[in-house]
């Protein structure tokens, strides 16, 4: 089954769930919404073990095949295992090819959780494989690890790979990529796949949330950008394993053909791919957006609520990106990164920002010299 199709309602096959506003991780890098006190972002009280119960029931009514729990922290709440254990006994309408043509089941959805870690222990590694959940959590540096989270858990992270693998789970090792832990991204990746991850999930650092306020410590330059997909490219081919980017980028900025081992999207799957339903049940395009649409008891009105339609639409490509020849297969980079950053969906990515910055400076550079 493939994630790229559409549900048969109009809703993209996956669905990310944030259970809860709570964590115990203070990440520099957390782009929850909730987490920037100065943005839009109005927290409400949580949904009900119930409400989501229902929530999911309406989801797999409507085709989606995909759940993902996430947070915050889902592990907070104490009744996740419920929420699970509910939304594995839901059946949901499943699209795949065979043979060249569209054949449909009905089963269960997929399952995901994204964890931390910190939490993680043997009766949530033996629920995840009674419900058939495949596990991603996130190790974002090793001699980084504290300095980002607020909490020195790498090892801990480590060893629940290690318990997984043992009891035969799926599991993703999820890498946000930084200013800060650069610099020790092979040795994070050749440790999680020792350690038993079968896959890498990387993350460049998107200002927003909490990492808003550490912006200027965190975030990547260009070159930083490639110096990040040539190692992962690098580590994942010399271990024969796979793994791939979370963010999309800019296709003037970079060649996904050159990269084999890591894959490299360059659109933006808001909308199309996935969407996410918050902490209190209103629905966002995706995880990185600070505007809450409907509320999951009117879903239905998604159909007509126009910042929905303007992302299943595409209507957010930025001015400057017109005329590009590459424009048929780029959505110009995170369109709600460059929103928060940019104030609009159609706001320049922000590594063209930094790019027009440095051929400014260039130009003035030359014209000083010419004068």
């Amino acid at each position: 089954m493939s994630d790229r199709r559409r549900a048969l309602s109009f809703l993209p096959a996956t669905a990310v769930l944030e259970l809860t506003y709570r964590c115990n991780h203070q990440c520099l890098f957390c782009s929850c919404p909730w987490e920037n006190d100065q943005g839009p972002f109005i927290r409400r009280t949580e949904l009900s073990t119930d409400q989501w119960k229902s929530a999911i029931t309406r989801l797999c009514e409507m085709g989606v095949s995909n759940i993902a729990f996430s947070g915050g922290e889902p592990l907070e709440r104490r009744d996740l295992p419920a929420i699970i254990a509910h939304a594995a006994s839901c059946q949901t309408e499943h699209i795949e090819t065979v043979n060249g043509a569209l054949a449909s089941h009905h089963a269960a959805p997929h399952l995901y959780l994204l964890s931390n870690g910190r939490l993680m222990d043997n009766s949530t590694l033996e629920m995840c494989r009674t419900h058939g959940v495949q596990l991603s959590m996130s190790l974002p540096g090793l001699e980084t690890f504290a300095r980002h989270t607020g909490f020195d858990g790498a090892d801990g992270v480590l060893q629940a790979f290690t318990r997984a693998k043992s009891l035969g789970l799926k599991t993703v090792a999820n890498i946000t990529v930084t200013k800060l832990n650069l610099h020790e991204l092979e040795h994070v990746i050749a440790a999680a796949l020792l350690s038993g991850a079968e896959q890498i999930l990387l993350n460049r650092f998107l200002p927003g949330g909490r990492g808003l306020r550490f912006e200027q410590l965190l975030a990547l330059s260009g070159d930083d950008l490639t110096q990040m997909l040539d190692t992962a490219e690098t580590a994942l081919q010399t271990a024969g394993r796979f793994g791939s980017l979370g963010t999309e980028l800019p296709r003037c900025f970079v060649d996904p053909t050159r990269y084999h081992h890591l894959q490299v999207s360059t659109r933006c799957s808001a909308a199309i791919q996935f969407f996410v339903i918050g902490p209190s049940g209103f629905i966002r395009v995706c995880n990185h957006s600070p505007i809450n649409l409907n509320h999951i008891d009117d879903i239905s009105g998604l159909k007509k609520n126009e910042y929905w339609v303007r992302f299943v639409q595409k209507r957010y490509l930025p001015v400057k990106c017109f005329d590009c020849h590459q424009r048929s297969e780029c959505d110009g980079g995170c369109r709600e990164a460059a929103h928060v950053v940019g104030g609009s969906p159609d706001s320049p990515d922000v590594l063209l920002t930094e790019r027009d910055g440095e051929l400014n400076n260039a130009c003035n550079g030359a014209a000083s010299l010419r004068a």
